[in-house]
């Protein structure tokens, strides 16, 4: 089922599964425009082990009537506003995509005791690519965002027919508008603005601790090269490819991801 709470006058939408008090919760968080339901293949391998919050961001939830402006320092403040009235004590955020940004923040300011550790799912580490920054900043225009929208899900398909994405993509996904789009074009923007990338965040942290990203695209040598020399400076960094097609691991590779969540955590945190 899913439930509500009021965080600072505003509804978020979140589910909350499983029981194991001697392990840290596992807190899921979207991507913008997707809700919790992104990470249904995934929920059932996790619970077992570990308390599982999914997170709604504001707008995201069963009631989509706009909810005013917003950007990632709400979805911060929600986040851990909505932790604390859980009771949620030492946690790990499993985010996707830009949803990092997100779980880096608050990693960072609720520091290394209560989150001990982060993992990200297919987040893109470099500055934006070229071809991304104009799909980006096309999403900001009410003449271009639709056809922006639909390049960026063909980009993030890739040509797949896996039922588990093409039923989220096609059937969980909508109820988005110019507003909601043109919004994620302009946070995601701000971010990279702001700090170059998410390594440069990541080295910018006030405290370490274990960081994973885990990823099938872009399918390229240097891709995998940038992280490889990254995890080298950085001993609290490690990364893994997926043989995935698509930008959504945890729909397309639950079992691959689950399996490096728990050897992840089981190699760094303890209970």
């Amino acid at each position: 089922m899913i439930n509500t709470m009021n965080i600072d006058g505003v509804d978020i939408a979140f589910d909350d599964q499983g029981y194991a008090p001697d392990a840290p919760a596992i807190v899921l968080l979207n991507g913008w425009a997707h809700d919790l339901r992104a990470w249904n293949p995934l929920l059932p391998h996790l619970r077992e082990r570990h308390r599982v919050i999914r997170v709604c961001w504001r707008g995201h939830g069963p009631d989509r009537t706009p909810v005013g402006e917003f950007g990632v320092a709400e979805q911060v403040s929600d986040t851990i506003g909505l932790l604390d009235a859980l009771e949620v004590e030492s946690f790990v955020p499993l985010s996707h995509a830009h949803g990092g940004w997100v779980g880096l923040e608050v990693a960072d300011r609720l520091g290394v005791d209560r989150v001990p550790a982060v993992l990200l799912l297919d987040l893109i580490m470099t500055p934006p690519p070229p071809e991304f920054a104009a799909g980006v900043a096309a999403l900001q225009d009410p003449a271009t965002w639709k056809a922006a929208r639909d390049g960026l899900l063909r980009s993030w398909l890739d040509g797949s027919t896996h039922p588990a994405v093409l039923n989220h993509v096609r059937f969980e996904a909508g109820g988005h508008g110019y507003d909601m789009w043109a919004r994620s074009g302009r946070e995601v923007e701000k971010a990279y603005h702001t700090w170059g990338s998410p390594m440069r965040r990541m080295e910018l942290m006030s405290g370490t601790r274990p960081i994973r990203h885990v990823f099938s695209h872009p399918k390229t040598d240097a891709y995998d090269a940038l992280h490889a020399e990254f995890a080298a400076r950085h001993p609290w960094f490690s990364y893994r490819r997926l043989p995935g097609e698509t930008h959504f691991p945890g729909l397309e590779l639950p079992e691959h991801v689950a399996a490096e969540l728990f050897e992840f955590l089981g190699s760094t945190v303890r209970g």
